[in-house]
């Protein structure tokens, strides 16, 4: 029998037909509540009848089964809570269905689920985590999410989806949903498709729900990242049981443990470097969690290294997420303990500390229900991978330093309670609800990058923070969603791309200053309710509006920049509905305001807009593609470049061209160069460049340039191999217009003109075409041959000013042994000029 309370039992006249197809079977009818102290996870078959009132959560874990006869009223009491158990996955009330849910009422008996409150998010919802649903003829009220869809699938036939936050939402390729004759309305949002999930409908109808009836996200490729993969084969050296080690301890080879190690106080654990620590799982109470593992009271020292990792897993043949309970730390808060280099796996918690000092560093976690769980703890957690986990990181009431972490692909990332914490230079990329939760904290949360998760940060109930130089793009809803704080500063971070809004505000009370939200869905800014100032920001290219106000406040936002239009084309404020205050915009900025580049790197497939301000090297790694939209302004201090193994786009338009241009007023070099290695399949177009040492580097890529204009750098362009092709461009006033090695391009129908060297032809010139082009009134040599090439370079076809072309060439009529530039026939008259747009 599970361990609820049952009160007011009636019986329900067909269970004998339901018990023949369940062999254990616990029924649960009348009113259901559960201890206050801890949730259920179901351990029999269970059955649910009559009214029935859940006060905590409970869990259908694999292989189990809960049913929910016809005519049921099932209440979830709104219970949000700081529960910390990782076999859970809202801090609201929940029905997690693991195992397999059957809620199958009829036409005359329906079956009813609801929040017992009666508002809206005021319980999480029925969330199918791995397991199958079952319902018919289901009413399902006032949740967060009436059924969201992790992983497994649900058949909804005849439901009701009404009153919730969402109605359905179903996310990722493993996820699939079939409705027949089912009804989703007055619900805010009302169905959700994300990253590849299947929900097929017949004859039902999605519709009347209040913010958006139905949407799609489809997601973006995720980033590879490596991890110490497995473990070695080695020999069992040792296997220990339920026992006591005093003193100093050293672990090496293959170990096996069966219960629980414990290393009390001044005593200590080492664990050498390669060493495999493997738990047999044993589960005494049924509950699904293994239970072997680690205490320590005293201090843990497991340092691998990084060619030789300490591997902590499952002992068994098949492992599965949970055969082992943790490495658990408790009271050790003298020396700092230590784990580094490790990857831990197949635990209920990995790593797992209360009143203790603790380093983790450089491991990697995954395929656990939680990767790391911590309180009341001086915490340093560092260059770390978290991934394919329940919940990545939990911890409250501690000092957090969580420095170059990765999170990525776990239904929840980082979560963070009553703490004081640093949290950056992480990347939080692709987990399935949020990547980084903030509670009641205050929380410096800098040069992140946030990506393609459900929701980037969600933040709450904090009386202070700064959130600053942080990437917040392609999240499939909200980038920020902020909530109840006061005394915030949100400033310089690049907000872009993200399904629904930038960021979301409600009840909070901020500086909102020099970030961009740009090609946001919807909106750059949402807000709730606002106090505060939103200023020196650039809005661009968001769906619907730059700023959307729905209280009846106005909202202070001065000298701004919106994107070109003038900002009552691209505000929703009073003005629009008169319930709404206003948005005071006075002092918009003309131009683009200039924003400095938070990162390193441009680390996901996005586009630039406005003034982007570089102060260091950039790179944008390969698989990644970086979109430059017309107009834009790349401003480069002095020796910065930018390295791209990915793909370049940066195609403006006449009228509105790229630049690329120094910081400081123009000199030949003053900044670097824009190298493109490798970079295949990318489009330089009416774009222009000033003041750098090479603008433009090409080495082993497929390049196109045209309708651009290269001036006072000291060289234009360089390459090597290629192919290439230069057209409609202009090369003035550079020391060396364009410099070819071993290169394969085309180069026509431009204006090379002014420079002391036009074209420079360092070696193995075969592979060049130069035609059409004017070159004349170069300084030095219109075309230059190398000492070391010895190859003719086709140069039919050009303008070389009046006079003989050779008066203007550098070859082999001049030094012996290099080849020749063969020039014949040359135009008799100027062409048209390159790009003067």
């Amino acid at each position: 029998m599970n361990k609820l309370k049952l009160t007011g039992l009636r019986k329900w006249q067909s269970l004998r037909v339901i018990s023949k197809l369940l062999p254990v079977v616990v029924v649960m009818v009348g009113l259901l509540t559960a201890s206050a102290a801890s949730a259920q996870v179901l351990t029999e078959n269970t059955i649910w009848s009559g009214d029935i009132r859940v006060i905590e959560d409970v869990v259908v874990p694999r292989g189990i089964t809960l049913t929910i006869l016809p005519g049921a009223r099932i209440k979830f009491s709104q219970a949000e809570s700081t529960k910390t158990d990782p076999e859970y996955i809202s801090p609201l009330t929940e029905l997690t269905i693991r195992g397999t849910l059957r809620a199958e009422g009829t036409a005359t008996a329906p079956i009813a689920i609801s929040g017992e409150v009666g508002v809206a998010g005021s319980w999480a919802g029925i969330l199918i985590d791995g397991g199958v649903a079952i319902m018919r003829d289901v009413t399902v009220q006032n949740a967060e999410n009436a059924i969201q869809v992790f992983s497994g699938s649900v058949t909804l036939d005849h439901g009701l989806l009404k009153g919730n936050r969402y109605g359905l939402v179903a996310q990722g390729k493993e996820s699939h949903v079939r409705m027949d004759a089912t009804v989703i309305r007055e619900n805010d949002y009302g169905q959700l498709s994300l990253s590849g999930a299947e929900i097929v409908a017949t004859l039902s109808s999605v519709t009347a729900n209040t913010k958006r009836d139905q949407a799609e996200w489809a997601g973006k490729p995720l980033a590879p990242f490596q991890t110490y993969g497995l473990a070695p084969v080695l020999p069992l050296a040792r296997v220990y049981k339920d026992e006591v080690l005093k003193g100093e301890t050293i672990l090496q080879g293959r170990i096996e443990i069966i219960g629980q190690v414990r290393v009390p106080e001044a005593s200590r654990l080492v664990i050498m470097p390669g060493t495999v620590i493997e738990f047999r799982r044993r589960d005494t109470n049924g509950d699904g969690i293994g239970e072997s593992g680690l205490l320590i009271q005293g201090v843990l020292i497991a340092k691998g290294t990084r060619k030789e990792p300490i591997f902590f897993r499952s002992a068994e043949k098949n492992p599965t997420m949970g055969d082992w309970d943790s490495i658990n730390l408790m009271n050790s808060d003298g020396v700092q303990n230590l784990i580094e280099y490790c990857q831990i796996e197949d635990a209920y918690r990995g790593v797992h500390f209360h009143f203790s000092n603790v380093m983790v560093n450089r491991s990697v976690f995954t395929n656990n229900y939680r990767g790391v769980q911590f309180q009341e703890s001086l915490v340093e957690i560092v260059n770390n991978r978290f991934y394919g986990n329940k919940s990545a990181v939990q911890g409250r009431d501690s000092e957090i330093q969580f420095l170059g972490n990765l999170v990525t692909q776990n239904l929840r990332g980082v979560n963070i309670y009553r703490a004081g914490a640093t949290v950056s230079g992480n990347r939080f990329s692709g987990n399935t609800i949020d990547g980084l939760r903030i509670r009641d904290s205050g929380a410096a949360v800098e040069r992140n990058v946030l990506d393609s998760n459900r929701y980037g940060l969600m933040a709450q109930d904090a009386s202070y923070g700064k959130y600053s130089s942080n990437l917040v793009s392609g999240n499939a809803e909200l980038g920020f969603s902020l909530k109840a704080i006061d005394n915030l500063e949100l400033s310089g971070n690049y907000i872009s791309g993200n399904g629904t809004n930038g960021i979301s505000l409600q009840d909070v009370r901020a500086l909102v200053k020099s970030n961009s939200f740009t090609d946001n869905r919807e909106r750059g800014i949402g807000i709730i309710s606002f106090d505060g100032t939103i200023t020196a920001n650039n809005f661009a290219g968001n769906g619907l509006y730059a700023i959307d106000l729905e209280s009846a406040g106005d909202v202070a936002a001065p000298g701004n920049w919106w994107g070109g239009d003038a900002p009552d084309k691209v505000i929703f404020d009073g003005s629009d509905a008169s319930s709404r205050g206003k948005v005071i915009s006075t002092g918009a900025s003309a131009t683009p305001l200039p924003v400095v580049w938070p990162l390193d790197s441009v680390p996901v497939d996005l586009r630039w807009r406005g003034n982007i301000v570089a102060n260091h090297n950039i790179t944008v790694p390969s698989g990644v593609s970086l979109d430059i939209a017309p107009g834009t302004k790349i401003s480069l201090a002095a020796d910065v470049s930018m390295f791209i193994t990915g793909k370049l786009k940066a195609q403006g338009k006449p009228g509105a061209r790229i630049t690329f241009v120094s910081t400081e007023p123009v000199r030949p070099g003053f900044w670097g160069e824009i190298l493109l290695e490798r970079a295949s399949d990318s489009v330089v177009e009416y774009c222009d460049f000033k003041g750098a040492t090479w603008a433009l580097h090409s080495h082993f890529t497929n390049l196109v340039l045209s309708d651009s204009r290269f001036e006072s750098n000291y060289g234009g362009m360089r390459f090597r191999s290629g192919p290439v092709t230069i057209s409609r461009s202009q090369f003035r006033d550079n020391e060396i217009g364009i410099r070819s090695y071993r290169g394969v391009a085309l180069v026509a129908d431009n204006e090379i003109s002014g420079n002391e060297i036009g074209i420079f032809v360092r070696e193995k010139g075969s592979g060049l075409d130069i035609r059409n082009n004017d070159l004349s009134g170069n300084k030095s040599y219109a075309i230059r041959i190398g000492d070391f090439n010895d190859e003719d370079v086709k140069a039919v076809g050009n303008w070389w000013g009046a006079g003989d072309p050779g008066n203007f060439i550098f070859d082999a009529r001049q030094e012996e042994g290099i080849g020749f530039v063969r020039h014949e026939p040359a135009l008799t008259v100027k062409p048209n000029e390159g790009s003067k747009e």
